[in-house]
């Protein structure tokens, strides 16, 4: 509507004014009707006389009766001539209606535009939306398959390591079953106390007695030696002598080193348990 007003101001303000114009005519009329009034009526007193009663000297001629007195009639104010009315432009109403309707042509296009316009925002969105969910459904289900294949991977892991503990447990309690049956089998045939005591007698003649040493003497010597009877390390255990004493049969023990080989290789121990009784 604001764009078919300011199409038809101009046939619009001149209809305007032509109305107010008639209407200013119309007042102005009125009001000089109402301002003229007809003349007030003098009331004249007067005495009748009959003309008998009256001397005959004094009567004279009867006089003509004199004519009726007609007021002269009043003037009256010229009324404006009223303008004609222009007549209607038969034109005009079909082409305001034209214009109407191309108006309304007009925002129809603009609404379908604008409904246009939001359905394929909408489209979008909903378009985008999808993309959005396929692309995080498709991260989750990576995600899922990179946890199932660390997870597999873990297993066959665990799974193996436990197999190469289960292996080397095996192979650890045949070796110890082999090692306990060898040396069963050693300590058979008296190989491993023949051992013992040539490693006693062999620390015996390297040792140096102490004056403090008394009878009786007996201590205990964990000795771990390499292959070819070298000593590595020396410890002393239960023992009833004295310190001196304790440390001559350490370095006899050292002394001794290399210490002899068993007659039956099978004897061999990297770590002995010797006790250590020196004759009197």
């Amino acid at each position: 509507m604001p764009g078919f007003v300011r199409e038809h101001i101009r046939p619009l303000a001149g209809a305007v004014g032509l109305h107010v114009l008639l209407f200013a005519l119309i007042a102005a009329t009125a009001w000089r009707w109402s301002s003229s009034r007809p003349p007030v009526p003098m009331a004249i007193e007067g005495v009748a006389i009959d003309e008998r009663s009256l001397p005959k000297d004094l009567a004279g001629p009867r006089p003509a009766p004199a004519a009726p007195i007609t007021p002269a009639p009043e003037p009256v104010a010229p009324v404006p001539a009223t303008p004609a009315p222009t007549p209607p432009d038969d034109t005009a109403e079909p082409q305001r209606e034209a214009e109407l309707q191309a108006e309304r042509e007009r925002a129809a296009e603009a609404a379908r535009e604008q409904t246009a316009l939001e359905a394929r925002r909408a489209e979008d969105a909903e378009r985008a939306r999808q993309q959005k969910v396929a692309a995080e459904e498709a991260a989750r289900k990576a995600a899922e398959a990179e946890a199932e294949r660390r997870k597999a991977a873990e297993d066959a892991a665990r799974r193996k390591e436990t197999a190469e503990q289960q292996a080397r447990e095996a192979e650890l309690q045949r070796r110890m079953a082999a090692e306990e049956e060898e040396a069963a089998s050693v300590a058979a045939s008296g190989a491993v106390d023949q051992y013992r005591a040539e490693l006693e007698q062999a620390i015996e003649r390297s040792w140096i007695r102490p004056p403090s040493a008394q009878p009786g003497l007996v201590c205990t010597l964990y000795v771990t030696q390499a292959e070819g009877g070298t000593v590595l390390d020396v410890r002393l255990g239960s023992c009833n002598g004295d310190a001196a004493v304790r440390e001559s049969i350490t370095n006899a023990v050292f002394r001794a080193s290399p210490l002899p080989a068993p007659a039956d290789p099978r004897a061999f121990a990297r770590r002995l348990e010797i006790v250590f009784r020196p004759t009197e």
